[in-house]
Order: structure tokens, then sequence, then C-alpha cells
């Protein structure tokens, strides 16, 4: 398993060990959630996989882009390998002025990825200055004479705030009617020039076939595979489709190691935990990396039968391995029933070790009733005779020593020890329950009370 995620923040002479709460991949940013030890909330923004600033999350304004961005992206929670691949980039990170970040930028992006990454801190710089600056981009390039650019400020403009001014001016501003054109029509030259449009459009669209053919192709060209691999997380979550689940496993195989392959499969189980080709490439997982219990858990939730070379493979897992006694009994009774299904040969010996196990942590009365899915299979019949003849004895006087016997038979040598030691009560006079003390105590390497039953056992025998 991946360690928990922590970063570490620093503001001028202030250092904070924080911890990853969550992640949100929306469109191109990631936010990542994280809180320190005094509970405070800490934002880390990114712009693709580029860190960008962090601020504290105060207060999140229902429409601005962080609010959508843990609505409509996809959020993962750690451990996850998409999170620890996107905070390992570097040791820590630095809060900066949102002027400093906003020059850099400038010089970095064009003026409309500009626009775009100043939009994602709404919640967290004064509306009126965020606009402000952004309609500063939108005249640097009108008096440049660069009416298209313009034009695509003015939309990153239009989402963050519909109501202004400016957007009004500009809807219907004659010199921009032509763009809006080649827009609704489409014109692949003009759509070329503009990806952040287009994987706007496309994201909003998603859900369909087309737009999420045209998206994962659009991430794919780029190398966006952190993106492409959220897109599939929530196109198979949505759609259910198992082709697109083969690609998927694909493309995480290309860029993870099987632990996070794991990893990246269970979190889409817990998403879609009834997806028949995810449970079996998860089964398939779990047995190639002798996860035994994980195994159990997931045939026994949704009822899954095993093919013939699973079986085995689970099989060869049980032998290598004891019973586990943090084993749910639930996943052990349907490990000893498929078993038993199978017709294998060692089912007798594992149904013993499970009641062995289960007689450590149980009374006889819930074994009885753990052991009767098993009441009808031939060859399960004798160890159960034995569970329901304990049942019968447990309380009587009489029959200690044989009670003793059964939970000796078991390897339960504490509770034989006891009902032995009863039975030497009642019979001051017969050797046989002080031998079997002698045995018990020696199996259990206490050989101070060994040497004492042998020796008594010794005079007894004796003095017959």
């Amino acid at each position: 398993m991946m360690p928990t995620s922590t970063i570490t923040l620093k503001e001028k002479n202030d250092t904070r060990s924080v911890k990853v709460r969550r992640m949100t991949v929306y469109q191109q940013s990631r936010i990542v959630e994280t809180i320190d030890d005094t509970n405070e909330i800490f934002y880390v923004f990114f712009h693709q996989d580029k860190y960008l600033n962090y601020v504290p999350a105060k207060k999140v304004t229902k429409h601005s882009h962080a609010a959508k961005a843990f609505k409509q992206g996809v959020v993962l929670y750690p451990p996850h390998p998409l999170i620890e691949t996107v905070i390992s980039e570097q040791p820590h990170y630095k809060k900066q002025s949102f002027n400093d970040l906003f020059k850099k930028l400038q010089k970095q992006h064009s003026l409309q990825e500009t626009a775009l990454i100043a939009s994602y801190f709404e919640s967290f710089i004064k509306k009126a200055n965020l606009i402000q600056f952004i309609k500063n981009l939108y005249y640097e390039e009108r008096r440049d004479g660069k009416l298209l650019s313009c034009y695509r400020i003015l939309h990153v403009l239009k989402d963050m705030a519909p109501e202004n001014s400016l957007v009004d001016t500009f809807s219907s501003d004659l010199q921009f009617t032509r763009y809006d054109e080649l827009y609704k029509n489409e014109d692949q030259a003009t759509l070329a020039k503009d990806p952040i449009y287009v994987e706007k459009h496309l994201y909003l669209e998603k859900d369909h076939d087309e737009s999420f053919q045209k998206l994962s192709a659009f991430y794919n060209d780029r190398s966006r595979w952190i993106d492409l691999v959220v897109l599939y997380t929530a196109r198979i979550a949505h759609a259910k489709k198992p082709e697109d689940f083969a690609s998927f496993h694909i493309l995480i195989g290309e860029h993870f190691d099987e632990p996070g392959k794991l990893a990246i499969l269970e979190d889409l189980y817990k998403r879609l935990p009834d997806f028949a080709p995810l449970q079996q490439q998860l089964l398939t997982s779990y047995l190639n990396d002798g996860k035994v219990e994980a195994v159990l858990t997931l045939i026994t939730q949704h009822s899954i039968k095993l093919a013939p070379p699973q079986s085995q493979q689970l099989f060869t897992l049980v032998k290598q391995n004891k019973i586990s006694t943090e084993m749910t009994p639930e996943a052990l009774q349907n490990l000893v029933l498929t078993i038993f299904e199978a017709k294998d040969d060692q089912a007798e010996d594992i149904l013993h070790q499970s009641l062995n196990s289960l007689l450590s942590e149980h009374d006889i009365t819930y074994i009885q009733e753990w052991a009767a899915p098993f009441k009808e299979i031939p060859k399960a019949k004798p160890l159960l005779k034995k569970i329901d003849e304990m049942h019968r004895i447990t309380e009587d006087p009489n029959e200690q020593r044989r009670l003793g016997e059964l939970y000796h038979f078991f390897h339960q040598p504490k509770q034989a020890i006891e009902c032995m030691s009863w039975d030497m009560e009642l019979r001051t006079d017969d050797p046989e329950p002080v031998q079997w003390l002698a045995k018990l105590y020696h199996e259990l390497g206490m050989d101070d009370e060994h040497k004492a039953y042998q020796q008594l056992y010794i005079d007894m025998v004796k003095r017959a």
C-alpha cells in the first residue's frame, strides 16, 4: 500500500506539513485539498501537472471553479497513485502573491490560457480585481489588433462572470460575429487553434460516445495520460462498457506497476462495485498477489464462481499459507465451500484448519451454526459429527475427558486442559486425565507443569 500522502507548504519563513485529504481533476486543473494539525484546510492548485499556488480554503463561492471542480470533476482519495504522481514533482510548495503568479503566467502561456488559469482562483481573489485582470488581457490583445484572441479571452470571462458588462458588449459586437459563425459551424481550422475551447466543450459532453472518443484522442495526442486515466474512470462508471474497461486496463498498465494498477482498480471498484469485468480483473490481481482474504471477500460479496484455473490458484495459496485468524468467518466459510465444490483432495484438511481457527475465538454453538452449510457434504460429516458431539457433552461433568480429547483433536490445548483438570478433580484416583495434562502442557512448552504432572502420573501408577 502507498504511504499516506503528506506535503509541505511554505510561506516566507513559515513551513507546515499538511495531509492530503482528496484531489479533484477537472478539465485542465487539479486541486489538492489538504489539512494541517490545527484542522486548517488549504487548496493546492495545479494547471495540468504544473504547480500554481496554494490558498487557505476559508470560503468557496457557489459557482466558482473550485466549487465546480469538486462537484463535477473526478475526486480521488489517498492513497492513490494519481495523487502521488501529481504531488511528487517537488519537495515543497511555495506560496506566492497572485501578482507574481500572473506575471509569470503571461510569460509562459498565451493570454487566453493565462485568463483561464486566473479564473481558477475566483473564490480567493476579490472578484472585481480578477475580472479587471482578465479585461486587461483583453485590452492588450485589442490594442494589438488580435481580435480572435480577444474573442477567446472574452469566452473565459463569460464562463466566470456572464453578467459582466464587457460580456454584453462583446456579445453584440459585430466584429465578433464572424467568429461566432466559425465556432457555431465547428470550423476545423479555427478549432484546431483553440484547444482550450475544444477541451471545454468535449468535457461538458464527455458522457456522449462521440465526445468521449474525441476527448480521449485529444488527451492521447498531447500525452496527458493522467487526464486520460481520469476520463476513463468517469466513463466506465457512467457507461459500464466492457470495451472501455479493456482499454482502461491497458492504459494503466502502461504507466503503473502492479501495486499502482491494483490501487486504481480498487478505486474504480468503489465507484462501480457491480461491474463484472472489473470484479474478474480484481480477482485475477488478488490471486496473483496472494491476497487470499481479498479474493474471498470479493467472491462472497458477488457470488462469483471461480473457473478451474482460478480455483487451483486459490487452493495453492491456501496450502502455502495456514488459515489466517484475521479472515472473517464468512470469508472462511466461502473458502471451504468453494474447495468442497471443486472436489479438491485437501478440502477436509482445510475444513479441519478452519474449525481449529474458529474454535480459538468462538463457542461451540457458534461453530455449529457456521458449519450448517456443510452438513450435506459427505466428506465433511465426520468432522461435523465431532462438533455436534462437543456441543452435546459440553456441560456434562461425566464427559469432560472426551470433550478434552475433542478439543485436542481441534488443536485447542488450553480448552483441553480445562476439561482434563475438571475430569481429574472428579476422578481423583484415575491417572489418565493426569497423563493427558502432562501431554498437553508439554505441547504448550510449559516444562515445569509438564514435569509436575508427569511425576504425579508416575506416582499414581505406582500406587495402583
